[in-house]
């Protein structure tokens, strides 16, 4: 019998938050699967985000080979980003292999699925798909068909934490999951399949907005509102485990099942913006033209995107659905935008370094790729760096007096592959995970470190590995896996080769002895493939992804 696997991706699920649940009884499924199989804590890349991180998982490599690293990328020579998708992914993933093999596939929902591929099998695409486009699924017909049966697909979410309306984000997250599993049990059964990829935002979605309720130690934790809205987050978590059990059921007995998460999650207690720190340390400048002075004493006065984002909140509250992001209120954001000083307002020939994007992002204004380089490639370019490293080092945390920074790389002590070029060229975390660099908005506050509104849990390095089947060792605890580890692991148990280019390992402990003797790894050489390409999106689409990505806390 050709075995099966079924990949069940909780995002951004953690230990921390999962073990209490199933030692409260919660999740009995899950308990199930994690206990009587193998667990691990997963370890993701660096930035621990949902596109880069889930690429990685399906094609078990780092960013600089499959080329995502961000929920955007640059066009080269530019600074204007284009939204990532499938099309830009420079690798193959692992249900191109498995159909290579005569596998068939269903992918559901998985990140980065955005134009969906033509593979043998089903292919509904993610959250990442534009707004209004009906091509996300194939293979042709197949959405009407779904439709027919279930109603209109739940591809989005939009429900953010307002003090109020926790009944409104639950009962969406609550929807969206049992209506995808509903879909994806039909699939199941519909299809002729070897392997099942499925990927649950809302387990990310609930701890961004609501960790602050199910947390006492959080700054914005509200003991009253925690005792009359925590029993719906413990609902929430209970739906999940009855779906992933409906998915089990429908996968059979004979089916190896992993639960996988992207990363973990934390509380977010502080905002640190790093262009504003930059600026302080003199390594990025203003302009000194009339609009420039103008925007510049705006900023000093507090008109910036935090205090356009805390009077959307105050607009909103006579009843309006509440928006998240630092400007995610348009009507707001149109009236300020002109006030705001934005990367327009930088005298990029006296600018050395900047910050794009989140989890600690920082780049040389480089000679050569950026189109108003002024730091020379070579021992310029080093020279720059090696000082950056040294003034994060010596940061502290204005509240202890602790170093704010804990890990610090060059770019090239994280990624290898083709798309080093593309990476940022300094990375780091914080010491305190409690605090997020958030870059995406060019000047996000007045002051570097900001108590953080909108969302209230932020990502963290270890996610949860957990697989159950014939397969595999039942007992087994390892003290840590790689999320490029999943795709060998998962490509060896449905008994196929592991391509040699991958960085990823087959996690051999996991495996029962008599599968493990039966089956040794067998590697197959890296060939052509998955080349990417153009996206096929205009910069109207790139746009709404990115305000729709704003207004759930994901762009800062």
């Amino acid at each position: 019998m050709q075995p099966r696997v079924l990949m069940i991706g909780l995002d951004g699920m953690t230990y921390d938050v999962l073990d209490p649940l199933i030692e409260d009884g919660v999740t009995p499924v899950i308990g199930r699967i994690v206990r009587d199989g193998a667990r691990a804590p997963l370890e993701t890349i660096f930035p621990p985000l949902t596109a880069a991180a889930w690429t990685s998982a399906v094609t078990g490599k780092n960013p600089g080979k499959h080329g995502i690293l961000e929920f955007f990328l640059r066009r080269p020579g530019t600074m204007e980003d284009v939204a990532v998708n499938q099309k830009l992914r420079d690798s193959r993933a692992i249900w191109d292999l498995l159909g290579d093999a005569g596998i068939r596939s269903i992918v559901t929902n998985v990140p980065c699925t955005y134009p969906p591929e033509r593979i043998p099998g089903v292919m509904i695409s993610d959250f990442l798909t534009p707004g209004g486009r009906r091509d996300f699924v194939t293979p042709d017909g197949l959405l009407e068909e779904i439709e027919s049966e279930f109603g209109p697909y739940r591809l989005h979410l939009g429900g953010t934490y307002r003090r109020g309306q926790i009944d409104a984000v639950v009962d969406e997250l609550i929807d969206e999951i049992e209506y995808k599993t509903k879909v994806n049990r039909y699939l199941m059964a519909r299809e002729p399949w070897g392997a099942c990829f499925t990927h649950v935002w809302g387990t990310d979605r609930i701890q961004h907005e609501l960790w602050h309720v199910f947390d006492p130690g959080h700054p914005r934790h509200d003991a009253g509102e925690a005792k009359e809205f925590r029993g719906r987050v413990t609902e929430y978590w209970a739906r999940v485990d009855a779906c992933v059990g409906g998915m089990v059921e429908a996968a059979g007995p004979a089916c190896t099942t992993l639960l996988v998460s992207d990363h973990g999650f934390g509380p977010l207690h502080k905002y640190c913006s790093f262009n504003v720190w930059l600026l302080q340390q003199g390594l990025l400048r203003l302009k000194s033209d009339a609009a420039t002075m103008v925007k510049r004493l705006a900023f000093a006065l507090g008109v910036t995107p935090e205090f356009a984002f805390k009077m959307s909140r105050r607009v909103s509250a006579g009843g309006a659905k509440a928006k998240r992001g630092v400007t995610a209120d348009r009507t707001a954001r149109g009236k300020l935008n002109r006030l705001f000083l934005s990367f327009n307002n930088v005298d990029w020939p006296r600018t050395k370094v900047y910050s794009k994007g989140n989890y600690g992002q920082l780049f040389v204004n480089l000679k050569g790729r950026e189109p108003n380089g002024t730091v020379a490639p070579g021992a310029g370019y080093e020279a720059v760096r090696d000082d950056l490293i040294r003034r994060l080092r010596a940061v502290t945390d204005p509240a202890t007096g602790k170093p704010l920074i804990g890990e610090v790389f060059k770019r090239e002590e994280l990624f290898h592959g083709r798309h080093v070029e593309s990476a940022p060229d300094v990375c780091f975390l914080p010491a305190d995970m409690r605090y997020i660099s958030i870059g995406d908005m060019d000047f996000t506050s007045n002051r570097f470190i900001v108590d953080a509104f909108g969302i209230s849990g932020g990502h963290r390095m270890h996610g949860i590995f957990a697989a159950h089947g014939p397969a595999i060792r039942g007992g087994t605890r390892l003290p840590a896996a790689h999320i490029t580890d999943l795709t060998p692991t998962m490509l060896h148990l449905l008994g196929q080769p592991v391509v040699d280019d991958m960085d990823g390992r087959v996690l051999g402990e996991i495996l029962d002895t008599e599968f493990a003797k039966a089956n040794p790894v067998r590697t197959v050489a890296a060939t052509g493939g998955h080349e990417a390409a153009d996206a096929d999106l205009s910069a109207d689409e790139t746009g709404e992804i990115k305000d729709r990505l704003r207004e759930l806390g994901y762009l800062g």
